[in-house]
């Protein structure tokens, strides 16, 4: 079943009533519920939505929290690889909050963000030498090779708080029968990246942890030579829970399905039936835009799954 985020709807949630039925206007019958949707929104909506969808996944955190408005919200609101003890257990509370949500609602899933290294943000310098084709060049290859020097020394303490933040969380997915997807991030100082996933996986193995692959933040990091898209689902495809399907030019990602430079051929062959596939577009996207990809995905990618 083919899935759309809530995120389409961001620029005009509140007060929004017509996300069903928009939904089924699509075609689709699956949805991801986001971090903007509140309160009093999942209410408005909740009886329809168990009559009419089926809930695949919900994106930490979730709903968003009271007094929260949604150009605020985020799945990285609160940092589970946070040093500072109160914000992470605030980041662990509100993150069991959504996962027992998941299981109310019947969601497989819940995506989660894992928080950042401590280190100086290199994301705008990452942007200006791929702007300026010097990211593949000498400058560029120097740059990336000392901002993973710098990231290996720093990340350990950041990397031990989303280890202890993920054993709670783990023990009440078991608990509830949902799997928790760590998803592969945008910006490079992000967790988890390519190695850290696999520490993960082995840490929790056996358990409810799994890997959420996002199409386009690999292949924006694959565009400023950071990592590889087909060496991630190469190695963690046996532990793949579910897959946001966006579409990418350069380093703008979310946008429709078909309509940008991302080479779904390569990653047809990792959606086994049992991974949760969910549209995730930018509201920029117009809605024939958005029909042109889901036609596109269910043609060339899935087939004509409903």
């Amino acid at each position: 079943m083919l899935g759309i985020s809530t995120c389409w709807w961001a620029n005009r949630i509140p007060g929004e009533k017509e996300i069903v039925s928009e939904t089924l206007g699509l075609g689709l019958k699956g949805i991801e519920l986001d971090y903007r949707i509140s309160n009093a929104i999942l209410e408005d909506m909740v009886s329809r939505l168990k009559r009419e969808l089926k809930v695949l996944s919900i994106h930490n955190f979730f709903p968003m929290p009271e007094g929260m408005s949604p150009d605020k919200a985020s799945g990285d609101l609160f940092l589970l690889s946070s040093i500072d003890r109160d914000e992470r257990s605030k980041a662990v509370r509100y993150s069991i909050r959504t996962i027992e949500y998941a299981h109310k609602l019947g969601a497989r899933a819940v995506v989660f963000h894992l928080g950042r290294v401590d280190m100086p943000n290199p994301s705008q310098d990452f942007f200006r030498l791929y702007r300026s084709r010097k990211i593949s060049e000498r400058e560029g290859l120097a740059f990336i090779k000392e901002q993973k020097r710098i990231r290996q020394s720093s990340k350990r303490k950041n990397l031990d708080a989303v280890l202890l933040s993920l054993e709670g969380l783990n023990r009440e997915a078991e608990k509830r029968g949902i799997f928790v997807g760590i998803e592969n991030r945008y910006h490079f100082h992000e967790i988890p990246d390519l190695e850290e996933i696999g520490l993960i996986l082995r840490r929790f193995k056996g358990g409810n942890i799994r890997y959420w692959h996002d199409v386009g933040h690999a292949r924006v990091q694959e565009n400023m030579g950071i990592s590889n898209q087909r060496e991630l689902l190469d190695a963690y495809k046996e532990h793949m829970i579910g897959i946001h399907l966006h579409d990418v030019r350069g380093l703008d990602d979310h946008l429709a399905p078909g309509q940008g430079e991302m080479e779904f051929s390569e990653i047809k062959a990792f959606l086994k039936p049992s991974i949760i596939r969910v549209l995730e577009v930018h509201p920029k996207v117009k809605r024939k835009a958005l029909l042109e990809g889901i036609r596109f995905v269910k043609e060339v990618i899935i087939g004509n799954d409903p």
